[in-house]
């Protein structure tokens, strides 16, 4: 038994642009923002811009079938990055409290902590940012971490200190659940 396909999401349309010998297919949501881009080799001379709301608007075949793997594509990176936020969950359950104790730790001003997907990866990055006399010490605290301190510095740990003064730490999903365990256990 096999499954149905994807559907194009309600009010969703999938704007197909020809250039040269391609179609660039891409997925808009409702208001009108990017979601998901495909390309269809071989699009004929002569193919107009389009945007379609549903799949059966699309009279040739192949390049329907471009259209639902686009879709597709979408509806499975959506669930790998919803998996890759449930793993995170499960392996940090305490993520709001540990972040109320970071923030309390980085004495002398606020420090700004965000979660993100990659859109590569589809992986959580948090982020971590302080500035002035707080950078220092979130630099101190992330300098503390054994996961920082190896030569080259490790893979999925990005520091950056602007102009301003202002030190972002990126990190990604695996050195932020090991950051955050190493934390946890921080008198």
């Amino acid at each position: 038994m096999s499954t149905p396909p994807n559907a194009l999401p309600d009010q969703w349309t999938i704007y197909l642009h020809p250039v040269a010998n391609l179609t660039i297919l891409t997925l808009l949501d409702s208001e009108g923002a990017q979601r998901q881009i495909g390309f269809h080799p071989l699009t004929p001379p002569g193919t107009a811009d389009r945007t379609v709301s549903a799949l059966e608007e699309i009279p040739e075949d192949a390049l329907r079938a471009s259209a639902q793997k686009l879709i597709d594509t979408f509806y499975q990176r959506t669930a790998q990055a919803q998996a890759n936020a449930d793993a995170f969950g499960a392996a940090v359950p305490d993520q709001q409290d540990l972040f109320a104790r970071l923030r309390s730790t980085v004495p002398d001003g606020p420090i700004d902590i965000d979660l993100d997907i990659d859109d590569e990866t589809l992986t959580i990055i948090l982020k971590l940012t302080a500035a002035g006399p707080a950078a220092g010490a979130l630099l101190s605290l992330i300098a503390r971490w054994p996961g920082s301190t190896t030569t080259p510095p490790a893979g999925g740990v990005n520091q950056d200190l602007d102009d301003d003064g202002a030190l972002t730490v990126l990190l990604d999903q695996a050195r932020a659940e090991r950051f955050l365990a190493w934390f946890r256990n921080q008198p």
